[in-house]
């Protein structure tokens, strides 16, 4: 553009500057660069479980040698750095339950699990309610040797001095000149399903509040949740106190999220991520991710953020842990003395089941692998001739942690099916109190329809009928000699269940109202005299337990 001149000289001036920003080389040279947003690659795992060798949707310890094997540590090992050979600013969140699943825990305990767990760039563990299965004395040396920080934000453990200093509310991780908070959270269930000693769990959505709004002020304007809670839990968090948080990577509830129909057959519990806006903030997203469990899928996260710390878009989808995906063989070589001694102990063959004993349907209605456990219990039981009282037994599904497989049953299932080593106890107890023990199947539904309980009861002795509508037990028959007849209320029964039932928690009615309990043995040398002296004939499903809506 070429500049005309004019006559007065205010008129020269003007229109000289307004040709001088006109012309083109200028412009051209204070053309304005597009602001990129901000790229964070998040790549997470929960509830591994101790699975270190390779596992199947169905069992705990894949044996087919097959493409039904899938995850183990030197698989999720070689993904986790793969990915991280492509995006090394990725962070690697844990977001809890390491610990229990198998006879790797069982029989090695919390150092196996640090001395691999180690091995992978973490930057930061939460904390899930399996660690404390060994009370704190086995949780304070696994925490001690981690490197990455432990986050428990709503973990008070002021009245256990063994476990000062070793976890923190959160943490900052500094990517691509942006800070970064993460916030850790356990399930507040630990309190009654684990040995958490005089440790405290807060409630999450006001914890996470207070830290969330702690770091904003600190002008932390990227914050993630790094949750072991659950996804419904998640989903309440983010809808009311997730004004500033941006991603919450959770576990605990097994979750698989997928967009899309999943590559493996498990019903997956909403696309990934989800999305929700909170009460507080309806523009804001908070982005909710999770990845199933016990190394079958690894979380693979990218979150693009604006210059404010607002989610812009995202993308990315969980790896499919089959065997498609190689296992690092330094890793392989690293595990195979611990491998060689394990199997040297639990190899052994110790029965026969002409049938799979599944687990699949034990938080949904009966299972065969329940009813064989609950029925070793009531054997054990009335062999110790304590009493003439009708005998019942009962097992829920969260003690139960694995299948056994149609043929030879091993040791190693066994202690698969029950890796928590509890004592058996057996009491006496009256009917009605029975039937409020049988109702908490109700607790902490992980699904009303189709019905899903981690606290379902599996029996022996009873035939149940629960109506899900009613959260009742609306029919409750018990064995007396060849018959089943209606459970008396007023009349006492000999109840066996775990210690940690019989000690109260949920059940306070058991510890309250029953007596003269006694101990009667570990539960796994239960559960193999009892196979040893039914085999091959397993227990099958027998209309034990019925679910109504």
């Amino acid at each position: 553009m070429t500049c005309k001149h004019f006559v007065t000289v205010k008129s020269v001036v003007c229109i000289s500057v307004l040709c001088f920003f006109l012309n083109k080389s200028f412009v051209s040279s204070f053309v304005l660069k597009k602001i990129e947003p901000f790229r964070l690659d998040i790549i997470h795992y929960n509830d591994f479980h101790d699975r270190f060798e390779e596992t199947s949707v169905d069992y705990p310890l894949c044996s087919t040698n097959d493409s039904r094997c899938l995850g183990g540590f030197a698989r999720l090992y070689h993904e986790v750095m793969a990915l991280k050979r492509t995006r090394p600013d990725a962070l690697l969140l844990n977001a809890g339950d390491s610990f229990q699943g198998t006879y790797w825990y069982t029989l090695l305990k919390w150092n196996m699990t640090q001395h691999f767990i180690n091995m992978l760039p973490n930057d930061a563990h939460a904390l899930g309610n399996h660690e404390f299965d060994d009370h704190v004395s086995g949780l304070v040396p696994y925490i001690s040797a981690l490197r990455a920080p432990v986050l428990a934000a709503n973990m008070d453990a002021s009245r256990e001095p063994r476990l000062q200093g070793l976890a923190q509310a959160h943490t900052v991780l500094e990517r691509g000149g942006r800070s970064v908070g993460v916030i850790g959270l356990i399930t507040t269930e630990t309190a009654y399903s684990s040995s958490p000693d005089g440790v405290v769990f807060l409630d999450p959505v006001n914890t996470t509040k207070f830290y969330a709004e702690k770091l904003n002020r600190e002008g932390i304007d990227i914050i993630i949740l790094l949750s072991h809670c659950g996804l419904i839990v998640d989903k309440k968090i983010a809808k009311e106190a997730g004004e500033h948080i941006d991603v919450i990577v959770g576990g605990h509830s097994h979750s698989l999220l997928w967009s899309g129909t999943p590559p493996s057959p498990e019903l997956a519990q909403g696309p990934y991520p989800v999305v929700v806006s909170p009460d507080s903030a309806p523009g804001h997203k908070v982005v909710i991710v999770q990845a199933s469990a016990y190394s079958k899928y690894l979380g693979n996260l990218t979150v693009f953020f604006d210059d404010e710390g607002e989610v812009q878009h995202f993308e990315g989808t969980p790896v499919f842990l089959n065997r498609s995906i190689p296992e690092d063989p330094s890793i392989k070589a690293l595990m195979q003395p611990y491998s060689d001694k394990l199997h040297s102990i639990v190899g052994e063959v110790v029965g026969y089941s002409p049938h799979d004993l599944s687990s699949a349907s034990c938080d949904s209605g009966e299972c065969a692998v329940g009813n064989l456990v609950a029925d070793s219990y009531l054997d054990a039981a009335k062999s110790k001739n304590i009493s003439n009282l009708p005998h019942v037994a009962f097992i829920t599904k969260s003690n139960l942690r694995g299948s056994v497989s149609k043929g030879d049953i091993t040791r190693g299932d066994l202690i698969t099916t029950l890796p928590f080593s509890n004592q058996i106890v057996t009491l006496a107890l009256k009917g009605k109190y029975l039937v409020q023990a049988f109702e908490k199947s109700f607790l902490h539904m992980w699904s009303e329809d189709p019905f899903a309980s981690p606290s379902l009861t599996q029996v022996s002795g009873v035939q149940l009928t629960l109506s899900v509508k009613q959260l009742k037990a609306v029919k409750v028959l018990v064995r007396e000699g060849d018959e089943f007849v209606p459970l008396d209320p007023e009349r006492e029964y000999q109840l066996t269940v775990t210690d940690f039932v019989a000690k109260g928690g949920h059940y306070s009615m058991i510890s309250e109202y029953g007596r003269d309990a006694r101990s009667i043995g570990l539960d796994r040398e239960m559960l193999e005299n009892y196979v040893k002296k039914i085999t091959p004939n397993m227990p099958t499903l027998e209309n034990r337990l019925t679910i109504i809506p």
